[in-house]
């Protein structure tokens, strides 16, 4: 039995890494006395994948898990037993189950929109620097890698940039196997005088072209 669940990252969870979160579920799948299944061979390891991993300290209302267990049990009762054995911080919103065949997360998300709060420039210059990365054909920035620095044109990722009052971001990014653009990329990328403020990852998708996405669940 397969299952999606749709969980939040909030308050002190944004400070978990991603294999803390991971750690965080297997704790709770084996508190909660679920059957959880295992893969097979020398090494049995627990059949559970997330999606794309999220910098610490970035919030989302919009993170998923594919569990599978060894039988069949109610998708209620797993929510439930799940959510009582779960770190603070960390919340199921919904679960169901999977049909045979669907692509698993790391074939189907696409993108992931964002909402961030910025620093460090006057609403008008937000505004006129947004306008000017969307009329842009390159956006270059320096990405930190464990091979070393270099250089990346974010711009064919950047989807959606709309600005929000006089402080707020909302970006629909690239974020699978074609490519992933992080938020703090485009702001960089917008003015070296912004600065993150607050940053919440708030949907994750299967299509995205520039007007409209489809939302994974």
């Amino acid at each position: 039995m397969r299952l999606r669940i749709k969980f939040a990252k909030l308050g002190e969870g944004r400070f978990l890494s991603h294999l803390e979160v991971m750690r965080a579920f297997q704790r709770a799948v084996r508190r909660a006395g679920l059957p959880l299944a295992l893969s097979q061979g020398f090494n049995p390891h627990p059949r559970l994948s997330f999606g794309p991993a999220l910098a610490v300290g970035l919030e989302s209302e919009a993170e998923y898990l594919d569990l599978e267990l060894a039988e069949a049990v109610e998708v209620r009762e797993v929510g439930r037993a799940l959510s009582s054995q779960l770190p603070p911080g960390l919340e199921v919103l919904t679960l169901r189950a999977l049909s045979p065949g669907e692509p698993t997360l790391g074939e189907a998300v696409r993108c992931a929109a964002y909402r961030v709060e910025v620093e460090g420039l006057p609403p008008a210059e937000l505004r006129q620097g947004v306008d000017a990365l969307l009329a842009s054909e390159k956006a270059v920035v320096t990405r930190r890698t464990k091979d070393g620095a270099k250089e990346v044109d974010i711009r064919p990722g950047l989807y959606r940039l709309e600005v929000e009052g006089d402080a707020i971001l909302h970006m629909l990014l690239a974020c699978g196997p074609q490519g992933t653009v992080r938020p703090e990329e485009v702001v960089k990328a917008l003015d070296p005088r912004l600065n993150v403020r607050h940053a919440r990852r708030t949907g994750l998708y299967t299509g995205c072209d520039g007007k409209s996405a489809v939302p994974l669940d």
